[in-house]
């Protein structure tokens, strides 16, 4: 063999026998992502839950039916018959109601806006509401002590008002006591013991 024979076997031993791609490092890690490759695709219902509120929420839709009445101006109890030691509370504000006392019975008021009609003798008769309007008979006692009550009777031994605007007409009475502010009390016949207290008036009519 000759010389130069020998030198080209040598030459193309040493850089003819690769193919001229670049091997990877030993230690490269593999199954990494090229930059151009797609983002993996998160499989169907595997993602974030949706905040779109469910089909039906939110207010609910009126369903139609009649809303509870709030006003009670032209409502009228059933006439009420009491007699000694019964007791009746009004409790219903804008109410009328007719009580007939057959020789006593307590009437409690404590709601505002109310019409009793009283016919016959009750015993007490309590005034804790405002703005009521009592008619009536006669009773051995009454107590105003909300405003802006209006009372009318013919004969109660016993008033006492308190609190303020409230006129009370009586035809006989023998006690009357009143505190409280611009309150009004008039009689027609008795000589009763007066005590008030405050702006009020208390005058025989």
């Amino acid at each position: 063999m000759s010389i130069a024979l020998g030198a080209a076997l040598a030459l193309a031993l040493l850089t003819g026998c690769t193919d001229g791609t670049t091997q990877p490092p030993a230690n490269a890690p593999t199954g990494t992502a090229s930059a151009d490759e797609p983002a993996p695709v998160t499989p169907e219902g595997t993602g974030s839950p949706s905040t779109a509120a469910p089909t039906g929420s939110g207010s609910p839709a009126s369903s139609g039916a009649p809303s509870a009445s709030t006003a009670t101006e032209s409502a009228t109890d059933a006439p009420v018959s009491l007699s000694r030691g019964d007791e009746r509370t009004i409790g219903t504000p804008g109410t009328t109601v007719s009580i007939s006392c057959s020789g006593g019975g307590d009437i409690d008021i404590e709601t505002d806006g109310t019409t009793i009609d009283i016919t016959g003798g009750c015993e007490d008769i309590d005034i804790d509401g405002d703005d009521n309007t009592i008619t009536g008979e006669s009773a051995e006692a009454l107590d105003v002590e909300g405003d802006g009550n209006t009372a009318t009777l013919t004969s109660v031994p016993d008033v006492d008002v308190d609190g303020r605007t409230n006129v009370v007409t009586v035809d006989d009475t023998r006690d009357i006591d009143v505190d409280g502010e611009d309150n009004t009390v008039t009689y027609s016949t008795g000589d009763p013991a007066v005590d008030t207290e405050g702006s009020n008036s208390v005058a025989a009519r």
